[in-house]
């Protein structure tokens, strides 16, 4: 008997935390945050939010609650695996790790990212790191093996988690996408999915649900650099200065960016502490060599003396900045609130390289930014760019290759695990039997 405990993510985008229990053994899934409640944080005047109390971040829902869980289970946890290194996956580690007695396992650029994020904050996480590179595989116990299967998203190392126990296999993939010309790493290990399959002992599938409500699949990363090149290479730019903002996490689209930077003649030069964290991270270990072709200013008085240089010489230059949702505290918001001495002028160019992440929080800051951007002129360009998640489509494939016993759709608002069971449906699965709605606390036994 195989039992599984929604923490977090169920019903919620992000504060992403599942656990497994494999007879007297309990397996963690992930320790995220909830985004948009950090940038609320924020917004409240707090700075760091990591220096909050673990039971004030509980408490303004901004990170699993996981007492119950500890309570109950805590003492059995054998391992921390953690998939990828997007915040709603990661962020938690830094508060909720060290109550549990076992290591964290990860890969090396997810382990880079979560090193640079606690030498940030000044906090010290006790747990063993154990790093695992994305094909490869880890015996925890006796009975347990983790299997770290390659998968594209939005952030290099993606990985979907298989465990091992006994005769049966559990599949964590949040998140992931199918595609075949990833302009950066791998693409997703199709053989090894249809392997394990036709193996018939997947017992479930944990899906991620972010865009599973799209009647279609998502397209591939490669289709990002000839939209760029449609608006800069036919749009009149050579006097106006060009800003794009993009996930920091989106390392991938930040090494196209600077290339295409240098294609036109301009000097790449990247601003922003969170974009950092994963460029550091990713060179480290050798994944990128983006630093060496761009000026990267990470701090406040870095920015500004940039930005002078950058309005006297605006097409001189292509800055990549945060702020692609529109962050109060993002390098782009504060320029369009003139807290720099940059001014914006008639034609220069936003490209926003990223989709709204759907929370309140985030669509409210990024119809502000806009608006700001537009009272000064700006010409702006939105949504240059291609999702990191499985659409409907994707995700029936991955159904197919898997074969699983049960279908569980995670990460996501009630209507897209809703959207999930709907497809479940579709392919023959029963709600309540081998298709399961679940919500955070709510345990499910499957066998």
């Amino acid at each position: 008997m195989i039992e599984m405990w929604p923490v977090g993510g169920y019903g919620e985008f992000g504060k992403n935390f599942t656990g497994f229990r494999f007879g007297n053994e309990v397996i963690i899934c992930d320790m995220g945050v909830s985004t948009d409640k950090l940038v609320f944080l924020e917004e409240q005047g707090i700075e760091s939010p990591a220096q909050i109390s673990t039971e004030e971040l509980i408490k303004n829902d901004a990170i699993p609650d996981d007492e119950d869980f500890f309570e109950e289970w805590g003492y059995l946890v054998k391992a921390i695996i953690i998939g990828h290194a997007h915040l709603d996956h990661i962020w938690a580690t830094m508060k909720l790790a060290e109550k549990y007695d076992c290591p964290i396992i990860l890969t090396p650029f997810t382990a880079e990212v979560l090193k640079n994020l606690s030498k940030n904050e000044n906090i010290k996480i006790p747990n063993k790191i154990i790093r695992i590179n994305p094909g490869g595989d880890y015996n925890i116990s006796e009975k347990l093996k983790v299997e770290f299967i390659y998968a594209t998203h939005s952030t290099p190392q993606t990985v979907i988690v298989a465990i091992h126990y006994e005769d049966q296999t559990i599949i964590y993939a949040v998140d992931w996408k199918f595609d075949d010309y990833p302009t950066l790493g791998k693409r997703t290990d199709y053989k090894r999915l249809e392997q394990l399959g036709e193996s018939q002992k997947v017992l479930a599938l944990v899906s991620d649900s972010t865009r599973i409500d799209q009647e279609s699949r998502t397209f591939s990363e490669s289709l990002v650099k000839n939209m760029f090149k449609d608006i800069l290479f036919w749009t009149e730019n050579k006097d106006n200065a060009i800003f794009v903002t993009t996930f920091a996490s989106h390392v991938a689209r930040l090494n196209m960016l600077v290339n295409m930077a240098q294609e036109m003649g301009r000097k790449p030069v990247i601003m922003g502490r969170s974009i950092n964290n994963y460029l550091s991270a990713a060179e480290r270990i050798n994944l990128v060599n983006i630093t060496k072709k761009a000026k990267l200013c990470i701090y406040k008085n870095q920015i500004a003396k940039m930005l002078k240089e950058i309005e006297k010489n605006r097409k001189h230059y292509f800055v990549i900045c945060t702020g692609c949702q529109g962050e109060p505290n993002s390098v782009l918001s504060r320029i369009a609130r003139d807290e720099f001495k940059f001014k914006f002028t008639g034609d220069d160019q936003v490209i926003f390289s990223a989709s709204t992440i759907p929370t309140e929080v985030n669509a409210i800051n990024r119809k502000t930014i806009e608006k700001e951007l537009k009272q000064k002129g700006v010409r702006i360009f939105s949504e240059v760019h291609v999702s990191g998640h499985a659409s409907k489509e994707d995700l029936r494939d991955m159904i197919k290759m898997l074969k699983p016993k049960h279908f569980i759709p995670a990460h996501g608002t009630l209507d897209k695990l809703s959207a999930g069971i709907n497809l479940a449906q579709e392919m023959g699965y029963i709600l309540g039997k081998t298709a399961h709605l679940l919500y955070n606390g709510h345990k499910k036994k499957l066998n």
